[in-house]
């Protein structure tokens, strides 16, 4: 369409309805008297030309930015309050959406229509995982390198289908993988758990003889313990202990540790990662923990953990000292390269006479260290469920062919989650015979049938819609639809009963739902829907830098994701209403978080529930440190992108993106005063391009300017360059609909009175989650329903999910 700039708009607008077939709705005279003027070819605010907008409901090419115009214009929100021009009238707002809404509407059918007849959603690598071991109890790690592809996120949604494709490098990894599952459910090679335990000497030594002697010459009798301290990592697993281990020997392996700690008056306990070395100080950490035990009653610590095998793993201590912290390259520097061994507290003895001192005169520790007595390794172990999971998937040796092709068809209807005819697999019984006729057994011909089934689009993707074009789905297809939205894996033998009989509804689906919500397979909900809906993949993105922020570390960075996540399996298992989202008198933490947020040191170790005052400043999700720190850059708080987080995460709004070519803040300079970043931000958001989207999303970010880039509280933000004092935080403010706020508290309590905002944009994470797809205009009236279900029981957490998996929307298309 050509530039008429110098038409009038009333002139524009007939030119617009001769071009794109504009009729004389109602909503067309709104726009034309209170929109164009912003979003016209005079003036396009958010890059959004309305006259431009197809009216083709129908096809539906534009049908989301009119959904959202209404719900704006419907909420107040638009046009903005401060426009000098006159705003509409409740009667020419009623008018615009109730027209508006019948034209969305009336394309519905057509819409709905137009979509393909079969629907294909890939499982995500973490599905990927979880299917293969609840099916052949197998375990696999698709994150391993040459393992399955990353999956592509939406908005931290690693599970939508439309993002997650399926190139050729994709069905080369997908084959390896489904011979490495079927290697480890049916072994060539018998492999037989083995039991390695190493004394700290030992591991200091190499072997006991040669420890023995040590000790002899020392003239030591009792047991050492080898000393672990921050800055530097120590072998835990090496792979010579089980001989000479190959892949085959990859599985699940039990870890016993005897272990005390050594803390500092007034420190911190020391915390113990085991993994893989990522250099001279830190490990990518397989498995962490507190050290509680002290010196004097060494605790067994006792761990399950899947390894590839062959491996090697190393200890290392991660510790944050007060205000003495010490950088690994310190502790190296006090502590040399000497491995040290003791005895006992009462008996302590070093084996260097030369050591530095590492204990006060009062025999206090100075720096938080690990005392290791032994470990022990114990695997590969098959759990007597996953044997008997196992049993009968072998056809025996002896089976025919039709017996073969019904084992076959049994195990294709669990893998493909649906029912199968043997015509469908008739390719991988071809292959079946062909390798018996060539001379292999049974078992090996079997697999490679088998691996027909493990890498068919019937079981790597959720296929909707066959045999035939449809908009509800089977009782097959929502069995899965729920297995994977509640278990993030395929349906187990009680579903899929349910579902052959076709009675997977009412009150059988009542039963099914209290079932699946009591089951532990239920965690992995929470653990995969919490950490992808508020995007947990951003924490530690930009690593904080250690000058600036000395008391950041791998502990706090993974103690910081896991408060988010178990304070959601609180709220969940309590069934508390999502209100609790937003503020709270308590919080889950573990030693190391209660140390960075100023809290009581808890009891226990781990994560617990921990009681809040309104002078620690925290509750809810939006005070955590995970949340205010994944939207920093490392070296400071952004406000803008912390509004846009919230707006997202908790109103389910996605702001636009910002124009092209917006300058950056200029970096002070020794000379210029000091200035807040949210003084910056708001000289630089009078630019008339970006001042309408930063009225709403501002608010959200400058609200939360107490805390600084990594969530600690603050009174004063601390401006590196410039002259005088540094300034103080003015986190006050005022939302787009006129309320004002005077710190944090206070806007909490307006977000608490919006619950019902709250509690619907929480529905719409949660079906965009169980549906695997990106809501539209056409799912409003679902969601609507939904939310009012949800409403009756005060927007409690589990009543939410039950009324999603019960809605008409889980059983549509």
């Amino acid at each position: 369409m050509p530039t008429h700039g110098h038409l009038s708009r009333a002139l524009l607008l007939l030119l617009g309805g001769a071009l794109v077939g504009h009729s004389a709705e109602p909503y067309e005279a709104f726009v034309e008297k209170h929109c164009l003027r912003c979003h016209g070819p005079e003036k396009e605010k958010g890059e959004l030309r309305i006259d431009r907008l197809s009216r083709d409901f129908k096809l539906g090419a534009d049908t989301h930015h009119w959904a959202e115009m209404m719900e704006q214009v419907n909420s107040g929100e638009m046009p903005p309050k401060k426009e000098k021009e006159p705003r509409p009238t409740q009667a020419e707002i009623a008018a615009f959406v109730t027209s508006l809404d019948a034209a969305l509407k009336s394309g519905r059918a057509e819409r709905l229509s137009a979509r393909p007849p079969v629907t294909h959603y890939r499982l995500s690598r973490k599905e990927y995982q979880n299917t293969v071991y609840d099916l052949l109890a197998a375990r696999y790690n698709p994150a391993a390198p040459g393992a399955l592809n990353e999956d592509t996120l939406w908005h931290g949604f690693e599970r939508i289908g439309s993002s997650l494709s399926l190139s050729p490098s994709h069905v080369d990894r997908y084959y390896r993988a489904a011979d490495t599952v079927l290697e480890r459910t049916f072994p060539t090679k018998t492999v037989e758990a083995r039991k390695v335990r190493m004394t700290a000497a030992e591991m200091h030594y190499g072997d006991m003889k040669t420890a023995q002697a040590a000790l002899d010459r020392f003239g030591i009798t009792r047991p050492l313990r080898q000393l672990l301290f921050p800055g530097r990592v120590e072998p835990a697993l090496r792979p010579q202990w089980f001989g000479k281990p190959g892949p085959e020997h990859s599985g699940l392996y039990r870890l016993r540790l005897k272990a005390s700690g050594i803390r500092p008056p007034g420190g911190q306990p020391a915390h113990l990662s085991i993994g893989k070395s990522t250099g001279e100080e830190t490990v990518a950490s397989l498995i962490e923990f507190d050290i509680n035990a002290p010196e004097d009653s060494p605790k067994v610590y006792e761990f399950d953990v899947y390894l590839d095998m062959p491996a090697t793993l190393h200890f290392s201590v991660v510790a944050t000292q007060g205000v003495d912290r010490r950088s690994g390259a310190a502790f190296r520097n006090v502590l040399g390269s000497r491995t040290y061994l003791f005895t006992h507290s009462s008996e302590r003895q070093l084996l260097n006479a030369n050591a530095p001192q590492m204990f006060d005169d009062q025999g206090n520790g100075i720096f938080s260290t690990v005392l290791v007595d032994w470990i022990e390794w114990e695997g590969p172990l098959v759990t007597p469920a996953e044997q008997a999971r196992r049993q009968g998937l072998m056809p025996a040796d002896d089976a025919s062919a039709e017996a073969v092709a019904e084992q076959l068809r049994k195990f294709a209807e669990r893998a493909w989650r649906r029912p199968v005819r043997v015509e469908e697999l008739s390719e991988y019984l071809k292959a079946y015979a062909s390798e018996r006729a060539a001379g292999e057994k049974t078992s090996e011909a079997y697999r490679v049938a088998l691996q027909g089934v493990l890498t068919s689009r019937n079981f790597i993707y959720l296929v909707e819609g066959e045999p035939a074009k449809r908009d509800k789905l089977t009782d097959w297809e929502l069995a899965s639809r729920l297995s994977y939205f509640l278990w993030s894996s395929m349906p187990d033998d009680a579903l899929f009963a349910a579902a052959k009989d076709g009675k997977l509804g009412g009150a059988v689906l009542g039963r099914q739902l209290d079932r699946m919500l009591k089951d532990p397979k239920a965690g992995r909900f929470v653990d995969d829907f919490a950490r992808q809906w508020l995007q947990l993949h951003r924490v530690g993105m930009f690593p904080p830098d250690k000058k600036l922020y000395p008391n950041y570390d791998s502990w706090l960075e993974t103690s910081m994701r896991g408060e988010v996540v178990e304070y959601f399996r609180e709220m969940f298992a309590q069934n508390l209403s999502v209100d609790a989202f937003i503020d709270s008198d308590w919080t889950m933490a573990n030693s190391r978080l209660c140390d960075f947020y100023g809290l009581p040191a808890p009891k226990n170790e781990g994560f617990q529930r921990i009681s809040l005052k309104p002078a620690d400043h925290r509750g809810g999700l939006l005070t955590m440190g995970a949340v205010l720190g994944l939207s920093s850059d490392g070296t400071r708080h952004r406000p803008i992108h912390r509004g846009v987080w919230l707006s997202e995460a908790i109103f389910g709004k996605t702001p636009p993106p910002p124009p092209a070519n917006v300058p950056a803040i200029e970096p002070p300079t020794p000379q210029s005063p000091k200035a807040s970043l949210r003084d910056k931000l708001t000289a630089h958001s009078t630019n008339p391009n970006c001042a309408a989207c930063h009225a709403k999303i501002d608010p959200l970010g400058f609200a939360w300017d107490n805390y600084d880039a990594i969530g600690q509280w603050r009174t004063v933000e601390k401006v590196p360059a410039g002259s005088g004092a540094d300034p103080a935080i003015v986190s006050a403010g005022e939302l787009p609909d006129g309320r004002a706020f005077k710190d944090p508290s206070g806007f909490k309590q307006l977000l608490l009175a919006d619950r019902d905002a709250v509690a619907k944009a929480f529905v719409e994470h949660l079906c965009t989650y169980a549906l695997r797809r990106m809501l539209t205009f056409d799912d409003k009236d679902d969601i609507e329903a939904i939310v009012a279900e949800a409403k009756k029981h005060d927007y409690r957490l589990q009543d939410i999910v039950r009324a999603v998996a019960t809605s008409e929307l889980m059983r549509k298309r």
